[in-house]
């Protein structure tokens, strides 16, 4: 066969794949159907054109494993497949031969699957000098898989493929996404990876399984919910078709589980993994266990599948960051000319991270046409990472300034007489006054002398449980060409935040501050002072914060389609019933400490903690201060004492509280009910134009919703019940249109419309508000917005492909634009004599989105020997954002958008050993609007200098970028042992606000080192 001609080269598996794999084969000339067959099934197939010459293979649709797939496919033509080392050579029964095995097997019904044809038994057969051998497991195999899903895909679609069972690629699903193409990520309080966008947007409808899941009373999904560990793949939906659940203008990403009828054999696989944490300093153990079987029973097959996992990480994330800079020219400074933080915060995040999840899932085979099954899971998250900090503060009572080194970094800026921005006030006709100010040149400082200075030593005691639970269950029908789905499932998802915090300080004979060093600022005391405790005074207030989020979903649809001959292959339609509650219930209490407070006119009363009837528990190690006198401990109030009832209610009886917490706030809670009835019709086309394929899909996805809000408002001391209603009917057409040239070439054109509803939270008609007795602290709100509109957008995608054997290339194009995108910014509001920054949300208008995504990978199989498991892949992403209208913020990027992205990563994968290296970069992107905040910034020249406005001040994360590998070694079939790390460049994340030279805020990403072992049995 070496002179055969290559009719079908598709990317190489094994034949004897344990994995089952999904079939959508129509009955065609062999010509046509053999390569379409050895694409989907992940083989490689090589025949002589005149050996098929005539023969019509037949239709194979539906979730089975390869070999039973070929006896279908095959049945009743003289064709007998040759496993020739991992390739399958098929030749006229007629031939000589040996036959050495036969896949004939008893049929086990599978998930999706029913038989098209009744098989001959299918001898298989083995050359006596098989040709060089490319076994494909691990990493390859997972990639192949993940690209074949890529291009039998009806739209744009990109996938990520467990490598095996509890064998994701990376150790969470946010670090394994940020590879494929256009997908950014960052970090969070806990140095994880997570906030997932698509093409720089968060708005993403995410299902498990195909059903929508959420977290809370929000829209989105939590991805850190749902470990790695559980998931078979991830697949991301860029464009939309109509039989999709709506709710994601970015797209959608559906997290699949494993399922029992996957499995041919009986499986028990075990995994440990510990993670050494180079910041925190410490090892962090994670397990996973799955276990499945199939049962033949009198009425019908049964697969049974339960997987668990369990996690616990210590965690901490530096932060170092230069807030709020204004004037020195005011008092105490006193020193005109130069720009000085308000706050020089050294925050880190501390705590544990706890994760557990289980889930499960049971399918009995009724008959060969009809599956009935039932599935679920659980997953539980705490977190205790809250803030510490060691925050000096220039501007307290009493401080001075000397030494200082200017930067050459100078603007003009508008000053009012308290050294910040000048804030905006409206009267009640609706005219806005700008306060009075005076224009100054201020520049930065290199570095400067405090003498005299209060640092504030806070403390949080963050401690935030997060639960979610699913059951959902069903009927699959299929017979012929019929095929029917009716899915029901019902949802909870509840979280409950405590922070109580407490804050001390003491003052330090002097402080010297360095505002560019490594890229941040760097701070120096006294020796001793971080870790002293002797004249640490209570400061400020005490605050108790409780949040309590529910939500819940009732959701019912049912599917159908039916296969057509001609032009109009299938046709399908739906619909789904919807029912969200979701219900918060919220407080936040500031009790002002009752004696002096240092650094204010009430200095001469502060009182010592030491002098107070307090547990010395109050007192503790708290966090690290890399940027302070070279690294550094230091003690302040220990977050362990604000989340224990004993230390609460001991501050309680100290300052004449309750002994319990607080009572729910009614002008910060909400009741929300919403309805949606969605239902679709669509169209899946097939045209034979010579040599090439047109097919697609064409349909359109009609959705009513009704939803109902209701909360309290306090006006003049009284509650008065609010309540919103709003009705909406929605009109999402879509269309997809693909064309196939012979060699593996494709190209495709898609469109689609799709909305995003805006978030319960965001709905919430009152305002709510937090007072601060901190003076250098802005007192606090947030109003809801009642007449948010939803978003929408229509968005077109085009691609140009090319699947070969050893990789495939590929190259998209994308445009879309967004109507009524939803962005909260922050202004400052005098309510009642008293300053708040309130955050509200608003529609923009109108934004656009635009760029090209390529990705590629490919394995070196030329090369000689052990070298052919060499390979390499990458993706590169433009993305080109800008919101238009009349908005403050138009002609500005989106939030979260970031211009380039790319991945880029060498492969190893040859017999028992794979390995991966792979650095992924981020360009810059603003993630916060300052704009209605105090600090002071450059004025327009171009606009009258006395213009009630704001200048827009953004913060902006800096370029980066990060280096993760893994390397795999399968010590025997049942043994594997992996080594991995993230981030070892140490990458960290640094923000500027403004001007760009110099950053205003530093954080310190985590680097992980992992060594793990799975056990299979």
């Amino acid at each position: 066969m070496a002179t055969a001609a290559v009719i079908c080269c598709s990317v190489t598996a094994s034949f004897a794949t344990a994995q089952v794999r999904q079939f959508d084969v129509a009955q065609q000339p062999a010509a046509s159907g053999i390569p379409m067959f050895a694409r989907q099934a992940g083989v490689e197939i090589l025949v002589s054109g005149p050996v098929v010459d005539g023969v019509l293979v037949n239709r194979v649709r539906g979730n089975m494993d390869v070999s039973r797939a070929l006896q279908l496919l095959l049945a009743g033509t003289d064709l007998v497949p040759i496993v020739n080392g991992s390739r399958i050579v098929l030749k006229r029964a007629e031939a000589p031969k040996r036959v050495v095995a036969s896949v004939t097997r008893r049929p086990r019904p599978v998930q999706d699957a029913t038989p098209a044809v009744e098989p001959a038994d299918v001898q298989v057969e083995e050359t006596a000098e098989p040709e060089q051998e490319i076994v494909v497991t691990g990493i390859r195999q997972s990639l192949e898989r993940a690209a074949r899903i890529k291009e039998d895909a009806v739209q744009v679609v990109d996938a990520i493929v467990a490598q095996d069972i509890g064998k994701f690629p990376d150790p969470t699903t946010a670090a394994a996404l940020q590879r494929v193409p256009g997908i950014q990520v960052q970090n969070d309080s806990n140095n994880e990876l997570s906030g997932v966008r698509i093409r720089g947007l968060a708005d993403i409808q995410t299902t498990v399984d195909g059903r929508e899941v959420f977290t809370t009373t929000g829209r989105g999904f939590s991805l850190v919910d749902m470990p790695a560990e559980a998931l078979a793949r991830v697949e991301v939906f860029k464009s939309q078709t109509a039989d999709q659940i709506e709710g994601g203008v970015a797209g959608g990403i559906d997290l699949k589980l494993n399922k029992p009828f996957n499995f041919k054999e009986p499986a028990l696989v075990g995994t440990a993994r510990q993670t050494y944490a180079t910041r925190v300093g410490k090892a962090n153990p994670s397990l996973s266990l799955l276990a499945t079987d199939r049962f033949d029973t009198g009425i019908g097959e049964i697969g049974v599948l339960v997987n668990g996992t369990w996690s616990h990480a210590d965690s901490m994330r530096t932060t170092a960051f230069m807030d709020m800079r204004r004037s020195s020219g005011v008092a105490p400074l006193n020193t005109p000319g130069y720009l000085i933080p308000q706050v020089i915060q050294n925050m880190p995040d501390v705590g544990e991270v706890t994760r557990k999840q289980v889930n499960g899932a049971i399918q009995w085979q009724l008959s060969p046409s009809v599956q009935a099954y039932v599935d679920g899971f659980y997953t539980y998250f705490q977190t205790t990472a809250g803030f510490t900090g060691f925050n000096p503060q220039p501007f307290t009572n009493g401080t001075s300034m000397t030494n200082v080194v200017a930067s050459d970094n100078c603007f003009d800026a508008r000053v009012n007489a308290n050294g910040t921005n000048p804030t905006i006030s409206v009267d009640a006709q609706g005219r806005a006054t700008l306060q009075a100010f005076t224009v100054q040149r201020m520049c930065d400082v290199k570095s400067v002398q405090f003498n005299n200075i209060v640092i504030n030593q806070n403390s949080s005691s963050l401690r935030f449980t997060q639960e979610a639970k699913q059951v959902a269950g069903g009927l699959r029908w299929e017979q012929d060409r019929a095929k029917a789905v009716l899915d029901f499932g019902y949802q909870t998802s509840n979280s409950f935040r405590e922070n109580v915090n407490l804050e001390a300080g003491q003052r330090v004979a002097t402080m010297l501050l360095e505002t560019d060093v490594d890229g941040g600022p760097r701070v120096t005391v006294p020796a001793g002072a971080p870790m002293s405790s002797a004249n640490l005074s209570l400061r400020n207030a005490f605050n108790q914060n409780f949040t309590q989020a529910d939500g819940s979903l009732l959701q019912a649809r049912a599917d159908g389609d039916y296969e057509l001959d001609g032009l109009l292959r299938k046709v399908e339609v739906g619909i789904r019933f919807a029912r969200r509650e979701a219900v918060q219930r919220d407080v936040q209490s500031t009790t002002p400490i009752p004696y002096g407070n240092i650094g204010t006119g009430t200095e001469a009363n502060a009182r010592l903690i030491s002098s107070l009837p307090l547990s010395p528990s109050i007192i503790g190690i708290i966090g690290e201060l890399p940027r302070v006198n070279g690294g550094t401990s230091f003690v302040g109030i220990a977050p362990s004492y604000l989340r224990s009832e004993f230390g609460r209610n001991e501050l309680r009886r100290l300052l004449g509280l309750p002994l319990r917490r607080p009572d729910w706030n009614p002008t910060r809670q909400f009741d929300a009910k919403e309805t949606t009835l969605a239902s679709y019709v669509q169209g899946n086309y097939e045209v034979p134009l010579g040599t090439l394929t047109l097919d697609g899909v064409v349909g359109v996805r009609v959705i009513k919703t009704d939803r109902d809000i209701s909360t309290f408002r306090n006006v003049s001391g009284a509650l008065v019940p609010v309540d919103v209603s709003t009705s909406d009917t929605d009109v999402l057409p879509t269309a997809t249109a693909r064309l196939k040239f012979p060699g593996g070439f494709q190209a495709r054109l898609a469109y689609s419309r799709s909305i995003r509803r805006p978030d319960f939270g965001d709905l919430n008609p009152t305002q709510s508000l937090a007072i601060t007795v901190n003076p250098f602290q802005l007192s606090t709100g947030s109003a809801g917005n009642a007449t948010l509109r939803p978003q929408r957008s229509d968005s077109i995608d085009g691609t140009l492909e090319y699947y070969f054997k050893s990789g495939f290339v590929a190259v998209t194009g994308y445009y879309r634009r967004i109507k009524d995108r939803v962005v909260t910014a922050s202004n400052q509001e005098t309510i009642d004599g008293i300053n708040f920054l309130i955050s509200r949300p608003r529609n923009v208008g109108e934004a656009e989105l635009k760029g090209i995504e390529t990705s590629a990978q490919y394995f070196f199989d030329f090369l000689p020997g052990d070298l052919a498991g060499l390979g390499i892949l990458g993706a590169f992403t433009i993305a080109d954002s800008k919101i238009g209208g009349n908005d403050l913020l138009a002609g500005n990027a989106l939030q979260g958008v970031s211009k380039y992205n790319f991945t880029i990563g060498g492969l190893y994968d040859r017999g028992k050993l794979s390995a991966r290296v792979v650095y992924t970069y981020r360009s810059k992107y603003w993630n916060e609007d300052n704009s209605g905040g105090v600090q002071l910034r450059p004025y327009d020249p171009d606009r009258p200098l006395a213009d009630p406005y704001l200048p827009t001040l953004l913060s902006w994360i800096r370029p980066a970028g990060r280096l993760d590998f893994s390397v795999g070694l399968d010590v025997t079939d049942a043994l594997r042992f992996d080594i991995g790390g993230t981030n070892v460049l140490r990458n960290e994340t640094k923000q500027y606000r403004g001007a760009s030279w110099l950053n205003s805020k530093v954080y310190g990403d985590e680097t992980t080192y992992t060594l793990g072992a799975r056990v299979r049995f």
